[in-house]
């Protein structure tokens, strides 16, 4: 009987001269095995000799990176395990607030919709956030921290509301001994040095602000929402020049990326070196597919790219920026399935006092999760909305389970299996990018850390293969599958 087992987690990326790349998605380890040394690990399961394996130094490098596990080891349930950890973590509160959910764009591809609402949060919904904090505060001991997301709509259309909440929370945050920190998605229009300064004295040290390409594809779809239909690009570039050397707070420029304008993201890239925006320690970009998850968007679902050519593009762009010093190293990620939607303790809460669970979801009265008018039944978490996040289950997926992105992935969109129905052509699919780019990912890092250089490989051989990964892609019904009632789970061997 065999002594160890390679891991089911492990990734290899094949080089030239019989030489692999080697990851492992449970770990996180990456390492360069020479040709003899990627036949030793093939050959684990035939080793039986304990002393031969406790004195080899290969199989014992492998085994302290998780490449190699003792044979009795249940990899599915160590993920499980870590899974539950972060998802339950009972020390952090995320309250994701919108002031509004009025915009001052008009992008025919959000997924709210273009027709939003103009409501603005009134000063008894304000004092209903507020008393959900407290009431978490009071139950749960053990929370440490709120992490705070200011979203919309557009959060600076209503500055002033935004600046009493904050305000308000910090203030109990420090009555109560409790860790403040914000963040905020905005579309960077109003962001400019003198908000800056007042979000940054008030606990807000990131946000996220939308380019779309070069000026030209930026404003053909992020333009104003009034009848000039007015370009937006050099506003937002003129907001960040002013004080990105000047005010700490960190930058993620989100670069969402479909057919129309696919072939304006180098130009963008170049375009943001040259107004002296690379290479700072506070400023980094990324970049993700357009997609068609609710209704309020589907209009632009047959312009979405192929999950197979945004992953080869993807691949392409993260090479370019990275070399101009735009983006940081991509490495994979643990877990992106966890999200608001699915942290008990995570509240988006709209300006009529509706509170939801997923971003996606925030202009769909429907989909509410409870309301601050009832906070009894909100906590209880008794609405059915609510229990079809709560039994949201990845490892109850026959595909999900059985991929090697799983400690990466896990399931990646709850929503997309939540409303199946949701979405349109190729979004259905929930799989992330990284499943059809991530050994590009793993040659970058390789190649940008010196492990190997642009010789030690074929670019055509080297393509992700999502196959590799699972033998079988989702399809709705296993989408379907994967949104059972959720029951606590052990895995044999």
């Amino acid at each position: 009987m065999s002594v160890y087992k390679e891991s089911r987690f492990n990734l290899r990326v094949k080089l030239r001269r019989g030489r692999i790349l080697l990851y492992n998605t449970l770990s996180r380890a990456l390492c360069l095995l020479e040709e003899q040394e990627a036949a030793l690990l093939g050959d684990i399961p035939n080793l039986q000799d304990v002393n031969v394996l406790l004195n080899n130094r290969v199989i014992q490098y492998l085994l302290g990176q998780g490449f190699v596990l003792p044979a009795e080891s249940n990899e599915l349930q160590t993920v499980k395990n870590l899974y539950d950890g972060a998802r339950y973590d009972p020390t952090v509160v995320n309250l994701i607030v919108c002031p509004t959910l009025a915009c001052n764009f008009g992008c025919d591809y959000c997924f709210q919709g273009e027709d939003k609402p103009l409501e603005v949060m009134s000063p008894e919904v304000q004092d209903r956030v507020a008393g959900l904090y407290q009431r978490l505060l009071d139950t749960q001991p053990g929370i440490r921290k709120l992490q705070m997301i200011w979203y919309g709509g557009e959060p600076l259309m209503r500055k002033k509301v935004l600046y009493d909440m904050a305000d308000r929370l910090i203030d109990i945050s420090i009555r109560n001994d409790k860790e403040y920190d914000a963040t905020m998605v905005t579309n960077g229009f109003m962001l400019n040095k003198e908000v800056a300064i007042e979000l940054f004295n008030r606990g807000l040290h990131s946000v996220q602000i939308t380019l779309d390409g070069s000026e030209e594809f930026h404003d053909a779809r992020r333009h104003l929402l009034s009848s000039s239909k007015k370009g937006t690009y050099w506003k937002i570039l003129k907001n960040l020049k002013e004080w990105i050397d000047e005010v700490p707070i960190a930058v993620s420029i989100r670069v969402n990326i479909d057919e129309r304008n696919k072939d304006g993201i180098m130009n963008l890239i170049d375009d943001l070196a040259e107004r002296g925006l690379a290479g700072k320690s506070n400023l980094k970009m990324y970049f993700s597919p357009v997609e068609t998850n609710t209704q309020g968007c589907h209009s632009v679902s047959e312009l979405t790219m192929k999950k197979m050519d945004y992953g080869e593009l993807e691949a392409r762009l993260n090479r370019y920026a990275f070399r101009k010093g735009l983006i940081s190293m991509p490495y994979p990620p643990r877990f992106l399935g966890i999200c608001s939607a699915l942290r008990p303790n995570d509240y988006i809460i709209v300006p009529s006092g509706d509170v939801h669970k997923c971003w996606d979801t925030v202009s769909f009265p429907d989909k509410r999760v409870g309301t601050l008018y009832d906070m009894d039944k909100l906590l209880g978490r008794q609405n059915f909305n609510h229990q079809l996040w709560e039994n949201f289950d990845p490892f109850k997926n026959e595909i999900c389970k059985s991929c090697k992105l799983l400690p990466s992935c896990s399931s990646y969109c709850a929503h997309k299996f939540v409303y199946v129905g949701d979405s349109a052509g190729d979004s259905i699919l929930p799989c992330p990018s990284l499943k059809f780019s991530i050994n590009e990912r793993l040659i970058l890092k390789a190649e940008m850390e010196g492990y190997i250089s642009r010789d030690d490989y074929d670019p055509d051989e080297i393509k992700t293969d999502p196959y590799e990964l699972t033998p079988v892609m989702h399809t709705v019904d296993s989408m379907i599958s994967g949104s059972r009632m959720y029951v606590p789970t052990e895995f044999t061997v």
